[in-house]
């Protein structure tokens, strides 16, 4: 666990490698993922005194974290990082908010190839639950969406961890 929901906030952290996911409890107990960070991705942008979510390792992964001052946030830098984190928000919320569950995995694994800078087979360093939480969907909605895309030829499922997109042009279609 990099920190948890409530820590004391005040250090941005920079992914060097690996995969974080970032999460927070509601006070119902559910849990809602609110995002996978990868390779050169920032997180951890809280500005008040506390955490309002948990940042935690689902693979072997590595991270800078550094001190950020009030000061320091409209620096240039940190405001291109600020930017990218928010136009990344922005399309996850137009996601939640205008597609089926279906178009919403096709767009899950586009985005996700596009972050690994790959064009036909992704890693899903987080499980089916994770991408459940993530996207606003049940495990099971999930999994036989995954399979729809399968059955459509799409993507293969080579095994849990590892997806090759067949039709990336169709899953592009599907996802916009």
């Amino acid at each position: 666990m990099i920190y948890t929901q409530g820590d004391s906030s005040g250090h941005l952290y920079f992914v060097e490698y690996g995969c974080i996911r970032t999460s927070f409890v509601t006070p119902e107990g559910r849990r809602l993922v609110t995002g996978f960070h990868f390779s050169g991705d920032a997180f951890g942008f809280d500005l008040g005194a506390e955490r309002q979510v948990s940042a935690e390792a689902l693979i072997p992964s590595a991270t800078r974290r550094c001190k950020v001052s009030v000061q320091e946030w409209g620096t240039p830098a940190i405001c291109d990082v600020l930017q990218r984190n928010l136009s990344r928000i922005q399309r996850h919320l137009t996601v939640l908010g205008t597609q089926n569950s279906i178009e919403r995995v096709a767009a899950f694994l586009i985005d996700l190839a596009d972050t690994q800078n790959q064009r036909n087979k992704i890693n899903l360093p987080m499980s089916r639950g994770d991408i459940a939480d993530y996207l606003g969907l049940t495990l099971e909605t999930v999994s036989r969406a995954l399979h729809r895309l399968q059955l459509l030829g799409l993507i293969d499922l080579i095994n849990a961890r590892l997806v090759r997109l067949c039709d990336r042009q169709a899953l592009l279609a599907l996802g916009d």
